[in-house]
């Protein structure tokens, strides 16, 4: 299974503080190592697209090899792109294949402890989207069958779809299915409501096909994508904190 991590984009919110998002102090840890720690599969060998500006403010790779190790993979990008898709796209040449990929966009420490096994016992499915209920508008939603399959995806619209959000981590059967389908809503110029593109829309390409995509409930989902998220973090650990006591 590969796992692609983007942080090719800048948040204002963060940069006007002169603070790397991904690397911004939580409790006493970066908070992508929060966010990695809620994750049921490693960081150790993952592929970061990562922003050539970042490395020359923050040496954001060294940082990251800190913390995953020297296994990860680092893909470069020289400047801005076009949205999350397109910098999961300078990826290619590791992920247009038949491995399992898994695409996470680390802004949201998440209950994810039955994923994998919820991959396995789905393995005829070529996509599955976690989702946990919402009313916030400025994120992703999902439309959901009768058959409990994912029948839609659409971001940013107002107002939502659904309340049935979506997390910013996406899975599929094949990382080739993922290229096809970013390349496909790209060139049909298929944005979101926001002007951009963004990843968890090229579900509809597949779901356009005829393949099956799942929802995966969570129960908690605590964001750090975010600077009032990151510094009242505390207040997201207390149901975990709960659950597990």
């Amino acid at each position: 299974m590969k796992v692609v991590v983007p942080l090719a984009g800048i948040d204002k919110n963060f940069e006007s503080r002169g603070i790397c998002k991904p690397l911004i102090d939580v409790e006493g840890k970066p908070a992508i190592q929060w966010i990695s720690e809620s994750r049921p599969y490693s960081y150790k060998n993952a592929i970061f697209i990562l922003l050539r500006e970042q490395q020359k403010k923050y040496n954001i790779d060294v940082e990251l090899k800190k913390l995953f190790g020297e296994d990860i993979k680092i893909v470069w990008s020289e400047e801005l792109t076009g949205g999350a898709p397109h910098s999961v796209l300078l990826a290619e040449e590791f992920i247009n294949n038949d491995d399992e990929l898994i695409i996470d966009l680390p802004d949201q420490y998440l209950d994810l402890d039955g994923l994998m096994e919820f991959i396995k016992n789905n393995s005829d499915s070529p996509g599955i989207c976690p989702t946990f209920k919402s009313s916030y508008w400025n994120r992703g939603y999902m439309l959901i069958g009768a058959d409990g399959n994912i029948k839609k995806v659409s971001e940013k619209d107002k107002p939502p779809i659904s309340t049935d959000g979506i997390t910013g981590v996406t899975y599929f059967k094949y990382g080739k299915d993922f290229v096809w389908g970013a390349k496909e809503m790209i060139k049909k110029d298929r944005r979101c409501a926001n002007g951009a593109f963004l990843i968890s829309p090229v579900y509809n390409e597949l779901i356009e096909r005829g393949d099956k995509v799942l929802p995966y409930p969570i129960e908690f989902i605590g964001n750090l994508g975010s600077y009032e998220g990151a510094i009242s973090f505390i207040q997201y650990l207390r149901p975990l904190k709960w659950k597990t006591n």
